[in-house]
């Protein structure tokens, strides 16, 4: 289980090649963009309010990301997630505020998808060669998938909640990337308020907050792109004001081996690529932590399990499905507000 690389759009967010900020034509609205987390990030702010100043937003933004980025990054051996990872079985591992409220709510969402959303599915991650660890993109062979999945299994996870404690009952080796860039995304929102901020548009690596609308029934307008690695095209435009957006695909980072295509989301269930026709699922929330993680077990389920899933839970969301003769989209009840 892993995010792809960006399957979502701003129409109002241009990305710069370099970090800092910048006037756009809009006398009102600023713009800082750089990378973070392995990916990038871009952030619009209209009405700057005294006193506060560009040069402070731009500090404010790129502490919030690193302070994430070096908690919970699984490519820095000193982040704090990577020393869980390392801490010995059994024994309680005290971990920061952030990254509490991140498996958390990841165990969450584990239970309530049964199962298809799993933070410690990395060791069929990197098996699949989709990791950290850089291995060839092959099939394995099943006595490697078994020694993986002696690994996997979020039940085997314990929170303390009283002293932020997390106890590992076996070997586990614990991912939050699928959901860690959406609590960054939250982060840099909440500390924007704390400027007095109120009108911003976040995104990173593609999971988006918007806050309040940029002008009277101005919203943002974002777009999903159509499913397609050749070219980007929109599928589908859609308005946001005080909520987040995070999407899931599998069209942009996968391998093939003997003719078969093998996608780089892993269904904790069987330990293997998904093999529906789903093709990229966008869920809208408050939180974008928790919209990053539903998007990811959503894009597991696939169609069927996942739409009946998003019904139950109340959850705004968007499907573009694979057809013989293109794409086809479906919407929960929740996200027909959302439709142009």
């Amino acid at each position: 289980m892993r995010t792809n690389q960006p399957v979502i759009i701003s129409l109002m967010v241009i990305s710069l090649l370099l970090t800092g900020c910048s006037r756009s034509e809009a006398p009102d609205l600023l713009e800082f963009s750089g990378q973070t987390m392995g990916t990038w990030y871009s952030v619009k702010v209209v009405d700057l309010p005294e006193p506060v100043s560009p040069r402070q937003v731009a500090d404010v933004i790129q502490g919030e990301l690193d302070n994430v980025n070096q908690k919970m990054s699984t490519y820095r051996p000193d982040s704090e997630l990577s020393r869980l990872n390392a801490a010995p079985v059994a024994e309680p591992f005290a971990v920061s505020r952030e990254t509490f409220t991140v498996l958390s709510k990841a165990l969450e969402i584990w239970r309530l998808s049964q199962g298809a959303f799993d933070i410690s599915i990395g060791p069929l991650v990197n098996l699949w060669g989709f990791g950290p660890e850089g291995r060839p993109r092959e099939v394995p062979d099943d006595a490697a998938m078994r020694a993986a999945w002696k690994r996997v299994g979020s039940d085997r996870l314990e929170l303390h909640v009283d002293d932020r404690e997390v106890v590992k009952e076996t070997d586990l080796y614990l991912d939050l990337s699928a959901i860690a860039k959406g609590f960054a995304v939250d982060q840099v929102a909440l500390a924007l308020e704390g400027l007095g901020i109120r009108q911003y548009l976040v995104e990173v690596g593609g999971e988006i907050r918007a806050g309040n609308s940029k002008g009277p029934d101005q919203p943002w307008r974002l777009a999903v792109e159509e499913p397609v690695t050749q070219f980007r095209q929109i599928h589908q435009v859609i308005p946001l004001a005080n909520a987040a957006m995070a999407t899931s695909g599998d069209y942009r980072n996968y391998f093939e081996a003997d003719g078969q295509r093998y996608s780089h989301t892993i269904d904790p269930r069987d330990g293997r690529p998904i093999r529906h026709r789903l093709a990229s699922v966008s869920v809208i929330m408050p939180s974008c932590m928790a919209a990053d993680a539903w998007a990811t077990a959503l894009m597991v389920l696939g169609p069927e399990q996942g739409m009946a899933l998003a019904e139950s839970q109340n959850l705004a969301v968007y499907m573009i499905l694979k057809t013989d003769a293109g794409f086809e989209s479906m919407h929960s009840s929740g996200f027909r507000p959302f439709l142009e």
